[in-house]
Order: structure tokens, then C-alpha cells, then sequence
């Protein structure tokens, strides 16, 4: 279809459209949420004292809130901010930067899996303009920062596998350490990664198992150096409260499933020992918990989550938009339908690479492990396979277009204005509607609350602010660049809520408090009260 002195073009072109779509105006929408503020202030606090908020020196959990965020973000961050500052845009900079390079990867790895340039540009367009991966690649979000880390990796363990194949055995034994190292980055960036890039690994290894077993003695050291890299986040995230932190949001901090179980066995007439014993062995809370697991699994693949709805946390979604575009429906469709219906006709080597069929049965695993499900944010990894099929259904359906060159462009051009109809309306609800509908889900206001305080803080003995918010002191920390050292003085966690998550009550003359019950605050004080349901921009 595409004349290949052409697909530079198109390939420079969709990747310009790529970098627009994440870096416009980037260092202020959506406004910094307390996640990121904590990465950027620790990533600064490092930069000031060698200590993160909390006192301990470079960890590779971060206590912060009570989650102990991975730390490889922290670490990524604090080159940008020691060249640009604390702001909102040097902490973004890490992700901006790698999920743009995550797609000319994703470009590359269709490319060296299936030898058709058409398909890989047609894949590249699609992730480039998800909403899903847009909407994660805009802000400090460590999910997406992962992902870039995992279809980077994913590439060099294929080039490795054709270097191999080729003879090159410095390039490949190259590529298969760059594998290694980029599956082991992602790992000490976010918590579901540990999920996802071990299933991934050995799905890697499962379905190229002859390729790898024939140069086995080659890849001991790189394998033996991924262990030694993994090792120290495994220890740390054990030590560091990390069971704690799963407890918090995993599947069973959900205790609906026990109170279903309860209820199903009092439906039951029969008490005696023996009838009860029967009566367990279909209601127990093993099987809920099983039932609960299938149902959140399965969630990720709804109509409702991916073309209308999207995700219910207002953080993560964009108003009246599912995670995909209503067009990609057909096309996506379409590509699924494939799989199926060409398998018995079908070359081998012209099959869908199956890997893309395993990514996306593995993607949704992290998140169908936590009692928010579906995760918009922990299945960022769907977004891979999603633009992959979706590509491949509409290239097929353009090849045989092609027979009639009028029907083709004709096709073409529709698509592209049905395209370019769905991009308008996703950026109308992402940079219009979003900060309108849900200000609160962004901390909106935040950063000019903190300007006026701290030029007032002067004429008062106490700044009362409210704490209705989620984590409020963070974004007081980072807007007004409070000195490390005196926090890490001053610094005091409340004890850990249902979820694991704990925050701070004050420091310096701000006390953050629920305004609403405030009896008998200090004389000579400023109370900054909630507008009902949230701030408004000042």
C-alpha cells in the first residue's frame, strides 16, 4: 500500500503527531496530582540533603504516603530537576520523554516481528493517538513510564533471537543484556511491572524456548546479572512494607466476597455439622475471592471500560470517553476476528505474532489482583496489543481495498476525517471538560493556593488548610519548595487508613485538617475551607 520512499514520511510524521499529542502544554494540564508532586519532592530532597522527605538516605522504596512508591522514578527525575527546577514539567520530562521513544520502539518491534512496514506504521498511529496511552504519558505516571520500559525490552530480546540468527553474536548477546536490563528497570518503577514483566519474561522464553536452548551457555551472564539486579528491589520492597502496601489495594482488602460467602450459607436450612461441611465446600471465601478475581479479570475486556465509559476514577479517565475510540470498535474487532477465522488458511509465518495474543492476556493481571478493578492505570500494558490488532484489522481490510485504487483512497480519506472526528472529540473532553467536570481529581487551584499562602504566611500564627483532599501537604511541600532539611525535622505520618495510606497533619504554620469540625482554631489565623465539594481555581 505504502511505497516504501514514502514511509519515512509517514513514520517521521505520525511520531511529530506522537511528541504534539504528550507535550502540549504538558507543564500545566492536567495540574500536578500529590503522586507526582511526592515523586518530584523526594526526587529534589535528594538533590538538597542525600535523604528522601522521611530522612532515609537514597532508598529504593519510598515511604512517602505509607505506599512505598518503587524509586525509580525518584532516581529518573532528578537530573531534570536539578537542570530545570522543581516544576511540574521537569518531573513529567522522564515519562514525556521515554513514551515517545516507547513508540518508535513499538514501531521497530511490529516491524522486526511481522516484515510488514504497512502493518508497523498502521500500529504506530494507533498507539500514538490512544487517548489511554496519551493520557498516562502527559503526567508523572510511573505505569506508563514501565510500559515504555517493557516494549523497549521486548524489542531487543526479538533483535537478539535475529542477531542470533544471523550470526552476530556480539549484537546479540548486546540486545539480550539490553533486554535484561530494561525488564529489571521497569521492576524498580512501578508495582505492577512485578507482575507483568516476570509473566511477560516467561512467556518470552516459552514460546522462543529452541532459539534461546541452542545458545544456552551465552545467555548464563546476562541472566545470572539479571537476578543480581532484581535482588536488591525484591529485598527492599519486603523490607520496606511492601506486603503492607498489597494488603492495601490487593483483591482481598475487599471484604465484600467474606460477606457474600456468610449470606449464601445462612440461606441454607441445614445447621447440622455434616450438612454444614457440604454447604462450605461451594460457599467459602477461596472460591468468592476466585469468582471476585474472574469477574475483575474479565471487566478489562467490556464494552463499557474500553469504548464508552473508561475508567470510574475521575485521575485516570477523560469525561464521556471510554479507553479507546468508539471507531476503533470495528477495526479492533475486526483484527480479534483474524485470529480465528484465517488460522486454517494461513501461512505460518503470516500469523499474528503470538506474543501480542499473551500480552494481552497478561496485561490486565496486576490490576485484576486489586479491589479497584478495572484499572485504567495498572493495564496500561493493554495498550500494546490493543493498537497491534486494531492495526492489523484495518490493514487487512485496506489491502483488499486496494484491488480498486478509487474505493482505496476513497477509504482512506474517510478514515482518516473519522479518525481525526474522534481525536478532536477526546482532546475537547481531556483539555476542556476534564479540569471543569473533575478539578478536584487533578488538585486544581493548588498551585495558586500555595502562591497566596506564602505570601501571607507572614500575618499569621497558623494557615488551617483543609484536608479533604488527597495528601494536600505534598503539593504545599513542592509548590513552595520547602527546604528538605527542615522537613525531614518536622515530618510526622498519621497511622496508616484501611488502604495503608497515611499522611501528614502540619509542618511549619500550616495544619492540615478537617476545617469542617474546626471548634477553636489559634488566634491570628487563616482558615482555608473547601468549597462544598472542591476548590475552585483562584
Amino acid at each position: 500500500m505504502i511505497k516504501k520512499h514514502y514511509s519515512k514520511i509517514i513514520l517521521f510524521t505520525i511520531l511529530l503527531l506522537g511528541v504534539f499529542l504528550r507535550f502540549y502544554q504538558a507543564g500545566s494540564h492536567p495540574a500536578l496530582n500529590p503522586d507526582e508532586a511526592a515523586l518530584g519532592y523526594n526526587a529534589y530532597s535528594l538533590l538538597q540533603t542525600g535523604r528522601d522527605e522521611h530522612g532515609t538516605a537514597w532508598p529504593l522504596h519510598f515511604k512517602s504516603f505509607g505506599d512505598y512508591k518503587p524509586g525509580g522514578y525518584v532516581y529518573l527525575a532528578i537530573p531534570f530537576i536539578k537542570l530545570f527546577g522543581l516544576t511540574p514539567l521537569a518531573v513529567r520530562l522522564p515519562n514525556l520523554l521515554l513514551s515517545v521513544l516507547s513508540l518508535y520502539f513499538f514501531y521497530s518491534l511490529v516491524k522486526l516481528l511481522t516484515k510488514n512496514r504497512n502493518l508497523s506504521l498502521l500500529s504506530l498511529f494507533f498507539l500514538s493517538v490512544s487517548p489511554w496511552h496519551i493520557h498516562f504519558s502527559r503526567g508523572a505516571w510511573e505505569s506508563s513510564t514501565a510500559l515504555s520500559f517493557l516494549i523497549i525490552g521486548t524489542y531487543f530480546f526479538y533483535k537478539s533471537l535475529k542477531s542470533s540468527s544471523q550470526h552476530s553474536f556480539p549484537r546479540s548477546l548486546l540486545s539480550f543484556f539490553a533486554f535484561i536490563v530494561f525488564y529489571v528497570l521497569s521492576l524498580y518503577t512501578y508495582h505492577s511491572a512485578r507482575i507483568i514483566a516476570p509473566a511477560l519474561a516467561l512467556v518470552l522464553f516459552l514460546t522462543n524456548f529452541k532459539a534461546l536452548w541452542k545458545r544456552r551457555q551465552t545467555l548464563i551472564l546476562p541472566l545470572i546479572l539479571g537476578i543480581l539486579l532484581t535482588l536488591p528491589v525484591a529485598f527492599s520492597f519486603l523490607k520496606s512494607g511492601g506486603s503492607a502496601r498489597f494488603g492495601g489495594v490487593g483483591i482481598t482488602a475487599d471484604s465484600g466476597p467474606i460477606w457474600r460467602t456468610n449470606e449464601l450459607i445462612n440461606h441454607h436450612q441445614t445447621y447440622t455439622t455434616p450438612g454444614l461441611l457440604l454447604v462450605r465446600l461451594h460457599h467459602n471465601k477461596y472460591l468468592a475471592y476466585a469468582l471476585s478475581w474472574a469477574q475483575k479479570y474479565s471487566s478489562h475486556f467490556e464494552g463499557n471500560f474500553l469504548f464508552v465509559g473508561g475508567d470510574e476514577v475521575p485521575r485516570s479517565a477523560s469525561p464521556d470517553m471510554g479507553q479507546l475510540y468508539p471507531l476503533d470498535t470495528i477495526f479492533l474487532l475486526f483484527g480479534l476476528s483474524l485470529l480465528f477465522l484465517k488460522s486454517k488458511n494461513q501461512n505460518k509465518n503470516n500469523q499474528p505474532p503470538s506474543i501480542f495474543i499473551l500480552w494481552l492476556l497478561i496485561a490486565p493481571l496486576a490490576s485484576s489482583l486489586t479491589f479497584q478493578a478495572p484499572s485504567a492505570l495498572r493495564a496500561l500494558p493493554m495498550t500494546v496489543p490493543l493498537s497491534f490488532f486494531t492495526a492489523l484489522g484495518l490493514s487487512y481490510l485496506l489491502s483488499f481495498l486496494d484491488k480498486n485504487k478509487k474505493v482505496f483512497y476513497f477509504a482512506i480519506l474517510t478514515i482518516s476525517l473519522l479518525y481525526l472526528l474522534n481525536l478532536a472529540y477526546f482532546l475537547d473532553s481531556y483539555f476542556v471538560h476534564a479540569p471543569k467536570r473533575w478539578p478536584f481529581a487533578h488538585s486544581y487551584g493548588f498551585k495558586n493556593l500555595v502562591s497566596y499562602t506564602e505570601e501571607a504566611k507572614g500575618q499569621y500564627e497558623k494557615i488551617y488548610v483543609t484536608n479533604k483532599y488527597d495528601q494536600p501537604y505534598i503539593l504545599f511541600l513542592f509548590f513552595s519548595h520547602y527546604p528538605p532539611q527542615k522537613f525531614q525535622q518536622e515530618v510526622e505520618l498519621t497511622p496508616p487508613d484501611q488502604f495503608g495510606f497515611s499522611t501528614v497533619t502540619h509542618f511549619d504554620k500550616y495544619v492540615f485538617t478537617d476545617t469542617d469540625s474546626l471548634i477553636a482554631p489559634a488566634p491570628n489565623s487563616l482558615v482555608i475551607h473547601s468549597d462544598n465539594q472542591f476548590f475552585k481555581p483562584l
